[in-house]
């Protein structure tokens, strides 16, 4: 097994060594496009919603929304906290949260599992700014293809409705408050920290899309999907550079946003190595839900004409 493994290491040294000139374009074609579209909308919400999270505004939104939750998913109304965060925040900090739950033993794996399911989204600031407003000039698109992504999870939600959770009792330890100061302090380097994360897997996965592209031959549409499959900042960017019709565009838009990207659900996965994830429920329930979320779009855009 060994030599197999350094065999297969040899010739991915081998085809990175006489592609370098792809390697070091793709690098530079990943830097210009998280820079140009990405650090820009996502770096000032992150310190934004790390201020609003330091005057504890989630526990406002789980007075507001923590009961219709818990009834609607068949959750605990403190673990609708979760749900209510990857919505302000974004994936993979879902996953942070459902690992600090495990951690103090206020969750079972059941549970987590669930919850993971249905609380995949991507931020607000990446959807609703660096897709609607720097891609395609459109708030109102923005907060389409948003909402449609909220409509996913929520779909899945009702779907594992009856899903085997077992609620414990949740003690919150009350933390040692940190400044406002130091709270912005910590927030600019978690955002730094955060992009490094994006530009280093969209890097990854634009040098082994564009490596497909010189070996073999994919019809421009499919090989924008596959990508966004793998990365959903470089499947996104391809979509909208397609020369294809609006609806069509935010339609294999939403399905890949829907489903995530490979990319991110690794990165929850090992965030939460530790514990047994259902790898293949949540890649099968995903993938399915986000083609069901895409025809729902169709046919509401159809009847109410939301992209024109």
């Amino acid at each position: 097994m060994k030599k197999y493994k350094y065999i297969l290491l040899s010739i991915i040294l081998f085809i990175f060594i006489k592609n370098i000139d792809i390697v070091i374009s793709s690098s530079s074609e990943a830097s210009i496009l998280f820079f140009d579209k990405i650090f820009v909308s996502i770096f000032p919400f992150i310190i934004l919603i790390d201020v609003l999270l330091f005057f504890n505004y989630q526990e406002f939104l789980k007075k507001i929304f923590g009961k219709i939750l818990s009834k609607i998913f068949n959750i605990d109304e403190n673990i609708s906290i979760i749900f209510i965060l990857s919505i302000l925040t974004g994936t993979p900090t879902n996953s942070i949260y459902i690992k600090e739950m495990l951690d103090n033993n206020q969750i079972d794996i059941n549970t987590a599992n669930k919850i993971l399911l249905f609380s995949y989204f991507q931020s607000i600031p990446f959807v609703i700014g660096t897709i609607g407003v720097k891609l395609y000039n459109s708030l109102k698109i923005g907060i389409i293809i948003w909402i449609f992504i909220l409509l996913n999870n929520i779909l899945i939600g009702l779907y594992i409705r009856n899903y085997n959770a077992t609620i414990k009792q949740i003690i919150y330890k009350k933390k040692n408050k940190i400044s406002l100061l130091n709270t912005i302090k910590e927030s600019i380097l978690k955002g730094i920290n955060t992009s490094y994360d994006i530009i280093g897997n969209l890097i990854i996965f634009t040098i082994i899309i564009n490596l497909i592209k010189k070996y073999i031959i994919i019809n421009p549409i499919i090989l924008s999907i596959l990508s966004g499959l793998l990365e959903i900042t470089n499947g996104v960017n391809q979509i909208y550079l397609l020369n294809l019709d609006l609806t069509i565009k935010i339609s294999l838009t939403i399905f890949i946003l829907s489903f995530s990207g490979l990319s991110i659900i690794f990165q929850t996965f090992s965030i939460l190595s530790n514990y047994k994830i259902d790898i293949k429920r949540i890649l099968i329930t995903r993938l399915v839900f986000s083609i069901i979320t895409t025809i729902l779009f169709i046919i509401i855009n159809y009847c109410f004409k939301l992209i024109i």
